[in-house]
């Protein structure tokens, strides 16, 4: 970057109030980057949009998007950590690997980027409507526009934090790869993921 905006030397200080929307901001500025390799032109536009808020921010006129969202989320994470560093370890997975403040802070963001895609899978742009494939606007009582059934029965899967985020992911529509890239996971344990998934829903729901 030409203008001197994006400070990285900042990453290897200690979290405080004074740095860490700044942390924050890079932490999703190169997550966002690498993962236009994976989710293609949508995640390139988040990625636009959060470089032009940070570089406008401070402008009283400015509008900002929906990818600084993933900033703030960072920053919600990261003030529960003053004191500490992004490299320090806070636990080990099941797997006795380490998980850093700047690990755990990616996999929430990841969890805000997907919740992102799957609505945007959902909804349908009022620019793409024709007369044709309108939806009607005619009101059925027996039809709630809600997600209660589908929170309610992987709340009964009783699923890991990994395979609720890994469920996530495949139904915004990433591959195993790219879940297991997301999850630093091999693409079998992925795979692993969903057998008992299904094999739990399968015991509960037949």
């Amino acid at each position: 970057m030409k203008c001197n905006i994006l400070d990285f030397n900042i990453l290897k200080e200690e979290i405080s109030s004074d740095n860490v929307l700044a942390m924050s901001e890079l932490i999703a500025f190169t997550e966002t980057r690498y993962l236009i390799g994976y989710m293609g032109s949508r995640m390139q536009k988040l990625y636009a949009d959060l470089y032009t808020d940070i570089k406008h921010k401070n402008e009283a006129s400015h509008v900002f998007s929906d990818g600084y969202d993933l900033a703030q989320e960072c920053a919600l994470y990261l003030c529960e950590h003053y004191g500490q560093h992004l490299s320090d370890v806070i636990g080990y997975n099941k797997k006795g690997k380490k998980i850093t403040v700047r690990i755990a802070c990616i996999k929430k963001m990841m969890k805000l980027i997907n919740r992102k895609w799957s609505d945007n899978y959902r909804c349908i742009s009022a620019d793409d409507l024709t007369p044709a494939n309108e939806p009607s606007t005619e009101i059925k009582e027996d039809v709630k526009q809600d997600y209660t059934v589908y929170d309610k029965i992987v709340e009964s899967l009783n699923l890991t934090y990994n395979m609720k985020l890994a469920l996530e992911c495949r139904i915004a529509g990433l591959s195993y790869p790219e879940i297991g890239r997301i999850l630093e996971r091999a693409q079998s344990t992925v795979f692993e993921y969903f057998i008992k998934m299904r094999q739990r829903y399968t015991a509960i729901y037949g």
